[in-house]
Formats: structure tokens, C-alpha cells, sequence
């Protein structure tokens, strides 16, 4: 095996490390398959990789020591996981640790092989699937969700490849798509694909610019609006990027504010557009620092959240959060005082009778119902517009009683599930 920074096995353990120093989420852009399986697989089996491995690490590793938990970490993911010989994942382990860490070379061998001798001895204890999901988030969603709904999360978390969307323009013929993408419909205008599908580049048609890469139910708060919503209205679309909503918007004949405050990602939405052949009125912007000339018909914030609803398609996003003692309730409480504020910011942007739509890929109510109870007790303008059956296509389910959208991930799981949602629709009513 070589030991150079192109080595899969290192970027995965690179990649390891930086989710152990708690670094923000970012794409996986490495195209080596293996690479791909290898951090797909470690991160679904994240706790209880790290439960097995406590068993032999007697002694903490200090904080500057990271990678090689890391290493360990990749090694036993291919041990327990995945179809790489035993003594080969521990080799390969104890060879980058002779380049990497040399003082730990004996150490990261030791426990690799007593991990392997306890698994082939059927020595390892069978755990829930929910241990995959991180304690401190576990405990405070054990109070929102039953542990029949927890278990379901953590089961559709295992599951890969998670489906893919493709949102179809509604002036395309869906039938035509489903044929050539080899997919099939799942709700309007809308092709799933569950099995292998590459890379999405390669995808029939990704060049002709008439689909988007969209989950079925981060489509929800713009079909939402378009039932209560004219041709030609006015919307602004808070936090537009990467640009499916905004695209969603524009193919229904909306003219469209679409607001972004990051210029890596205003330019993300700008380059997806371009290749739909769609124009926005892109404005790089903070939304809270932003007043329209013209009052709009409906606003949709899609707001910044923990993402803690995407954990099928992004499994490192829990550990991320939590990685770091005090982490989690520090970046809750940031992300909570922004969606506030934007809250605030959306509700001065709209006419009177104006559509407000809320959502957040959240499975937290803290950042979801919590967040909408708290804004109306604070703007007695606003009510809630109950969201009805007919007007969704996916489980009647994710309705609640109050009329808002709650999606689960394992909602519709026959057909591969969907991510995790929160939305809201609301009416300013003077």
C-alpha cells in the first residue's frame, strides 16, 4: 500500500479528523470510489465503531492525537464493515501509522487485531442502530420522538445509497424523464432514483438544463405556496441557495427576489441557474438588512438549521455538531437567534394578506415549531394558513395538527425515505 496523500485510506482519515475537531460540514468531493464507500460507511456506523473501540483504548488519547483515533477509526469501519480482509485493514492501518504516528504503531496494531479476534469469535456486543446517532442529540430528540420513530431515523440512516430526487421542470413531459433517467415517479413532477446512480454530472439530460437535484420534501414549501399563490405574484426567496426552490419558483411563472448573504454560495445558486437557463433577480445580501422597493406577495425563508434532517445523504452532520464538548448547545443557540431574526427580517418584506412560508431540514422543534409559536407571540399581524392534504404528494402523515408540515426520514421508506423538514405557512393579515 503507499502511503501518499492521494492514498484513500488517508484522505479518509483526514476527513475523520477534521469531523473530530468539530469543522463544519462540506461536500465530499473526492471521486474515488472507495474513498466514497469508506466515509459513507464509517460515518453510518460512527457510534458504534466508537463504542467497540473504547472496549480497547485503556488510556485516552490527548487532544493533539486525533488521527490517530482516526486511523483506528477507518480501520475498524473496514474490519466490521466492509469487504476488506481483516488482516489487510489492520496492515494498511499500522503502516500509516508508522507514517503518520510512528510512536503508535504497536498500539494502533494491538487494537485492530483484538477487534478483529473478538469479531471473527463473535465477541462483539449487537447494538441498537440508534447508537449512531450522537448521546447529547439522542437524549434531547427522546423527548420530541417516540423510540419506535427514533429507531426508524436510525435504520433509514444505514440505508445507501439514500435516493436521489430529480425535480422535473413542470413544462417537461414526466413520462419521457422516468424512461430515460430510469427512475420512477414519486410525487408531481419529480423522479427518484434508488439504486446506484453515479455521479450526478453523468445523469441523461444533466446538460439540457431541464431538471434540478432536489429532495422531494425540500420541494414541499414552494408547492405550498403555488396553491395560494397567482401567476406573476411577487416573491422573495430568503437564503436561495443552492437554488432549487428559486428554481421551482421561476419555472411556475413567479417573478422572483432570490436574497443570498454568502458570495461562495450566491455563485452555487448563479452557475445552477445558469445551467437550467433560468434568471433570477439575484441580490448578495443580508435579508435583515434588506427592504424591498415593492412589498412582495409571499416570502420563503429556508432557513440556516443544524441540517440534522439530511442525516441520510450527510451522516456526518450529528457528529460534527457534537464532536466538541459544548459544541452543540453553543451552534443551536447561534443557529436559533438567526432564524429568528430572519423571521423578523421576512415578516416586514411581505403586503398584507402576503404568504410567508418557513422551513428549516431540521428534525430539532426548537428550530421548528418552537421557532413559529415563538415569532406569533411576538406578531399578532400573522396567523397560521393549516397546510391540507391535497395539497402535498407525499405520506398524509407529515401533516400535524396544527396544519404544519413534519417530515421524517423514514416517511415513505418503501420508496427510500426523504429528508427530515419542518414548514410552516402563515398570513399577515393587517
Amino acid at each position: 500500500m503507499s502511503v501518499n496523500k492521494s492514498n484513500p485510506r488517508i484522505k479518509a482519515i483526514e476527513e475523520i479528523t477534521s469531523i473530530l475537531n468539530g469543522d463544519n460540514h462540506k461536500s465530499y468531493n473526492n471521486e474515488d470510489a472507495f474513498y466514497r464507500s469508506l466515509i459513507s460507511e464509517t460515518m453510518r456506523r460512527f457510534g458504534e465503531i466508537n463504542f467497540y473501540l473504547k472496549k480497547y483504548i485503556k488510556k485516552p488519547l490527548k487532544e493533539n492525537q486525533k488521527h490517530v483515533k482516526a486511523n483506528l477509526i477507518i480501520g475498524a469501519a473496514q474490519i466490521l464493515y466492509m469487504r476488506v480482509p481483516n488482516y489487510a485493514a489492520v496492515n494498511d492501518s499500522a503502516k500509516i501509522a508508522k507514517n503518520k504516528s510512528p510512536h503508535h504503531v504497536k498500539f494502533v496494531n494491538a487494537v485492530l487485531r483484538q477487534l478483529s479476534r473478538d469479531m471473527e469469535n463473535n465477541k462483539l456486543k449487537e447494538l441498537s442502530p440508534i447508537k449512531n446517532i450522537p448521546d447529547v442529540i439522542i437524549n434531547k430528540w427522546k423527548d420530541e420522538l417516540s423510540t419506535d420513530q427514533l429507531k426508524k431515523i436510525a435504520n433509514q440512516h444505514l440505508l445507501t445509497p439514500p435516493a436521489l430526487d430529480i425535480s422535473i421542470s413542470p413544462r417537461e413531459d414526466i413520462k419521457k424523464w422516468k424512461a430515460n433517467l430510469k427512475g420512477e415517479i414519486f410525487g408531481n413532477n419529480n423522479i427518484r432514483l434508488i439504486n446506484n446512480y453515479g455521479k450526478i454530472d453523468n445523469l441523461y439530460g444533466y446538460n439540457d438544463g431541464k431538471w434540478w437535484i432536489q429532495d422531494i420534501a425540500a420541494q414541499i414549501p414552494v408547492k405550498i405556496l403555488l396553491s395560494k399563490i397567482k401567476k406573476n405574484a411577487n416573491v422573495i426567496d430568503i437564503c436561495a441557495a443552492p437554488g432549487g426552490k428559486t428554481a421551482q419558483l421561476i419555472s411556475n411563472n413567479l417573478n422572483v427576489i432570490s436574497l443570498e448573504s454568502n458570495n461562495v454560495r450566491a455563485e452555487m445558486l448563479n452557475n445552477n441557474l445558469k445551467r437550467l437557463n433560468l434568471k433570477t433577480n439575484l441580490l448578495v445580501k443580508d435579508a435583515n438588512k434588506f427592504k424591498p422597493d415593492n412589498l412582495a406577495d409571499a416570502v420563503l425563508l429556508d432557513a440556516p438549521c443544524s441540517s440534522s434532517g439530511t442525516l441520510r445523504k450527510n451522516p456526518d452532520i450529528l457528529w460534527r455538531l457534537t464532536s466538541i464538548e459544548g459544541n452543540y448547545v453553543s451552534r443551536m443557540n447561534s443557529l436559533l437567534k438567526i432564524q429568528s431574526d430572519l423571521l423578523h427580517s421576512a415578516s416586514k418584506m411581505l403586503k398584507v394578506r402576503g404568504i410567508l412560508v418557513y422551513s428549516v431540514c431540521s428534525l430539532d422543534k426548537d428550530e421548528g415549531v418552537n421557532q413559529i409559536v415563538d415569532f406569533m407571540k411576538k406578531n399578532s399581524r400573522f396567523v397560521i394558513d393549516p397546510i391540507n392534504e391535497s395539497e402535498i404528494d407525499i405520506t398524509k402523515q407529515a401533516i400535524t395538527k396544527e396544519g404544519f408540515i413534519r417530515t421524517l426520514p423514514y416517511f415513505n421508506s418503501e420508496l427510500g425515505g426523504m429528508d427530515g423538514f419542518f414548514i410552516a405557512r402563515l398570513i399577515k393579515t393587517n
